[in-house]
């Protein structure tokens, strides 16, 4: 079994600019003609992070601060006409303070270290909001990690998903974001990439949004 540490190195020597092609045949779009392919530098990662996501079929928000990320949840609860939401139980949501609001305008908050049938209540729920480690500009995706009160069904089960993460945890490329990893000296126990609504083409290559996911992905950057 590779480590983990094996495991990271093979990221990076996959991720180093015109260092690694998993093929040489020549229909291959991964084999290069030309110069080496190099990372275009991205002057505004939070507003690339947006682009890539509504590119995909998300919804990109940026926010000056928490009260504006909890009206655009407010808002977006009732129209979605939303019951019930379940939340990570993270010390980043509880300074959101959208349990109170939520409830007044009708909307039940389950928090995930309440739950006793987390399974249920998750299929059950409208929404699932989370934070997130790292978004990535290049590609709208999310970094997720799981832990105590990271529920993983939180992001998956509820057909709409929000998640609420501070601009200064937009990196630009997925090779730094491989790199925060190796600094900190590894990987957590499971790490998620999470890139826009859940898709498949599987059933006669027709494509289906929300089969195995939320079909309906909110991320608010906020600051």
């Amino acid at each position: 079994m590779v480590d983990r540490a094996e495991f990271l190195q093979s990221i990076r020597h996959r991720t180093r600019a015109g260092k690694y092609r998993p093929t040489v045949a020549p229909d291959s779009v991964w084999t290069r003609k030309d110069s080496p392919w190099e990372h275009e530098r991205i002057e505004d990662p939070p507003a690339r992070f947006i682009e890539e996501l509504e590119a995909l079929g998300g919804h990109g928000r940026r926010v000056g601060n928490m009260e504006e990320a909890r009206e655009y949840l407010l808002a977006l609860a009732r129209e979605r006409d939303a019951k019930l939401l379940l939340r990570w139980d993270v010390e980043e949501l509880e300074r959101l303070g959208a349990d109170g609001p939520l409830a007044e305008a009708g909307v039940e908050v389950a928090v995930w270290r309440d739950l006793d049938d987390f399974r249920e209540v998750a299929g059950s729920a409208d929404i699932g909001l989370s934070t997130a480690e790292w978004a990535i500009a290049e590609t709208g995706s999310l970094i997720l990690e799981s832990g105590p009160g990271k529920g993983r069904t939180v992001t998956l089960l509820p057909p709409t998903y929000v998640a609420v993460v501070p601009v200064q945890k937009v990196l630009r490329t997925v090779p730094e974001a491989i790199e925060k990893y190796a600094e900190a000296g590894g990987l957590p126990a499971n790490v998620c990439f999470h890139t826009g609504p859940s898709r498949s083409g599987d059933i006669e290559m027709s494509l289906v949004i929300g089969m195995h996911g939320p079909g309906d992905v909110h991320v608010i950057l906020v600051g």
